[in-house]
């Protein structure tokens, strides 16, 4: 093996027509029939129940020497991926873009697992799974899969790929095709990319500057840890193995976006026309109510440090990320506006002060505001609104300032007697010190040390009854901006 800046060359292979075929066997054989394709501008549709591009098997690529690198595991299992580049690229700079782009979808921070507007931006090119081998069946009746393995590896036909010159495709299809997988000998013209016992196969194009031509292919399984891998002949892994510890740091310090309001983009958004979203889509533009921008605060963050750490078990503590405290801050007092103005003031008519009409109108209004309190039962939202409404606290929050907080939603609401201002104010830290527990219960679950709006937005998200209750929130759905 020759060695290059310490990374090994296992073989290499020239293009010489522009393009390069590439897939199981029967895939080279399609893409050697089709036109020559550019980078492509696919995007994933739904096929069945999983989604989809559709490939031609074929892309143009740079004419000239390519080197073809082994990815070693360095928990001794042996070769676990392929990295064949252009003879003109740095390869270690080559395969950590793409990763950074698009790695394995089964690793945390692996970019976009689709090809999308990111990937094209960054000439890209995402091939998965369910892209080629037998899930395409165009040429396989007529070429077949190749001589099989054995009871060993019994799916290495199925898991392994080659890359081969576009102008030699059909030849060296024919050679391939009477040897097994682990036997194919790479040739001027192209290369057979075997890893034993290999699970599903994925590959990575990475086109040039101008994206007019490929320069290298990443091909890689499920097996692949990207974090346990190297080039070989390189001592370090193309990852780093992090704690969630050191991930969420080093998310934070390279401003990570922590709002949520991407999830819920993805979680909302139905997976190809005519498909309905996994989860519940947000409403109409004009249906959205807020921001409130500028509403005196309800909560500042003093209050809210309060809340939440009455709201937290002393085993799931977690207080709030600091450089998202102030949108921690701005969120919560968006949706507390939010709901008063859409849950609590339509109920809210002139009140007379006289303390008869004050004990009818108590129970009339808690009915009208929480209709479901004696159907949802004792652990229904429903129930303890209405409960905190029309009962004191027997068990107040220490130190917390009620008297300012009802204060402050006199002032949002006008007009308001302070009896019911006091009602309202239990109801608001009700509302909060649930949805903090929730979220606190939510970062644990995403391995965060301490609580981002991500984790407030996706806990009402996933919570039926809260959802209900903000989901015509235009901060929620898309942030204060």
């Amino acid at each position: 093996m020759i060695m290059t800046d310490e990374v090994k060359i296992h073989a290499t292979l020239r293009v010489t027509s522009g393009a390069v075929c590439f897939g199981a066997l029967h895939n080279i054989w399609s893409g050697s029939t089709a036109q020559i394709h550019g980078f492509p501008s696919v995007r994933p549709h739904v096929s069945g129940t999983v989604r989809t591009h559709d490939i031609s098997y074929n892309v143009k690529a740079k004419n000239g020497i390519w080197n073809v690198h082994r990815l070693v595991d360095n928990r001794g299992s042996g070769v676990c991926a392929w990295f064949v580049s252009h003879s003109g690229i740095d390869p270690v700079q080559e395969i950590c873009r793409i990763l950074r782009v698009s790695g394995s979808p089964y690793e945390p921070d692996c970019g976009s697992p689709m090809n999308d507007d990111n990937t094209q931006r960054e000439g890209v090119f995402v091939i998965n799974r369910y892209d080629w081998g037998y899930y395409d069946r165009r040429y396989l009746d007529e070429i077949g899969e190749g001589v099989e393995e054995g009871e060993n590896d019994y799916l290495a036909n199925s898991n392994s790929a080659g890359l081969v010159d576009y102008a030699k495709a059909q030849p060296q299809v024919q050679q391939w095709k009477e040897m097994r997988p682990s036997q194919r000998p790479e040739s001027q013209a192209g290369i057979w990319m075997y890893s034993p016992h290999a699970e599903y196969m994925f590959g990575r194009f990475g086109f040039d500057d101008t994206h007019d031509a490929a320069q290298s292919f990443l091909f890689f399984s499920a097996n692949t840890d990207f974090t346990q891998s190297r080039l070989e002949g390189l001592g370090e892994t193309l990852r780093k193995l992090e704690t969630p510890e050191e991930r969420f740091k080093r998310q934070l310090h390279e401003e990570y976006d922590f709002s949520g309001i991407d999830e819920l983009r993805r979680m909302s958004t139905p997976l190809d026309a005519g498909i309905l979203p996994l989860w519940s889509p947000p409403p109409a533009d004009a249906e959205l109510k807020g921001p409130y921008g500028k509403a005196k605060i309800i909560l500042d963050a003093e209050k809210l440090d309060i809340l939440r750490v009455a709201s937290q078990k002393p085993t799931h503590s977690r207080g709030f990320a600091e450089p998202w405290k102030h949108h921690v801050c701005d969120l919560l007092n968006e949706l507390i506006w939010y709901y008063l103005d859409r849950h609590m003031r339509p109920h809210l008519r002139s009140r007379s002060e006289d303390n008869a009409s004050v004990v009818l109108n108590t129970e009339t209004t808690a009915i009208s505001m929480f209709p479901r309190h004696s159907e949802s039962g004792i652990n229904g939202l429903d129930h303890h609104l209405y409960r905190h409404f029309t009962q004191p606290d027997s068990d107040p929050i220490p130190d917390f300032d009620a008297i300012g907080v009802a204060s402050c939603i006199e002032d949002f609401l006008v007009d308001l007697p302070s009896t019911y201002s006091k009602r309202i104010c239990r109801v608001v830290v009700y509302l909060i010190t649930e949805i903090l527990e929730l979220a606190t219960y939510r970062a644990s679950d995403s391995l965060h040390s301490q609580i981002v709006p991500s984790d407030i937005r996706l806990s009402i998200y996933m919570d039926r009854d809260l959802f209900q209750l903000f989901q015509y929130s235009r901060v929620f759905w898309r942030g204060v901006g």
